[in-house]
């Protein structure tokens, strides 16, 4: 229940700032869009995996493999000098964005038999995929910095920006914000 509120607050958030947004020119942050474009990129995945998870019967959630990302995440922030915890917060998100995807998949293929996929995509290789961009994201994130005021603005202007280049549906964007949430409440906590 504390994913789902959080997931609408951030769409909430997202939409108001984006709706913002539109009327002064999307303020993009050259600092956040590395992190909102690589958050895309991870999203990318959720369909691929959902359908090789369809497929072997595997349940979305996956608590061995997010302690592995859990763990590479907190590694990389420690080999770049960053704030551990704020990566892990970080990474969460980006799991949690992954798995509403995949969910939302399983429930469509449930629900629409016609729509399920055909054939099973080599999960190892979209893990594989996920785990290259686990450090290149905590490595934008520490690039990008700690956050200015504004940074909730900027930060819905490089998602708006990117969800509209990739044509993502109400579910991407939805999943976009989800896996964002943490980057601007990140930097209002001072590193330890």
């Amino acid at each position: 229940m504390r994913v789902l509120a959080a997931a609408v607050a951030s769409a909430l958030v997202l939409a108001c700032a984006t709706a913002a947004s539109a009327r002064t020119g999307p303020p993009v942050s050259p600092a956040l869009a590395p992190v909102v474009e690589l958050s895309a990129d991870r999203l990318a995945t959720a369909e691929l995996i959902a359908a090789a998870k369809w497929h072997s019967g595997e349940p979305v959630e996956a608590p061995e493999r997010e302690a592995q990302v859990l763990a590479q995440a907190e590694r990389s922030a420690r080999l770049l000098g960053g704030d551990p915890a704020f990566a892990l917060a970080f990474m969460r998100d980006q799991i949690e964005a992954n798995k509403v995807i995949q969910r939302g998949r399983h429930a469509d293929w449930y629900a629409h038999p016609e729509r399920r996929p055909r054939r099973a995509p080599d999960l190892a290789g979209a893990r594989a995929d996920l785990d290259r961009l686990t450090p290149a994201l905590v490595g934008a994130l520490a690039d990008a910095g700690p956050g200015a005021p504004g940074c909730e603005a900027e930060l819905a202007g490089a998602a708006h920006r990117v969800a509209a280049e990739r044509g993502l549906d109400g579910s991407g964007r939805t999943a976009l914000a989800v896996s964002l949430a943490s980057v601007c409440a990140g930097w209002a906590q001072p590193a330890t």
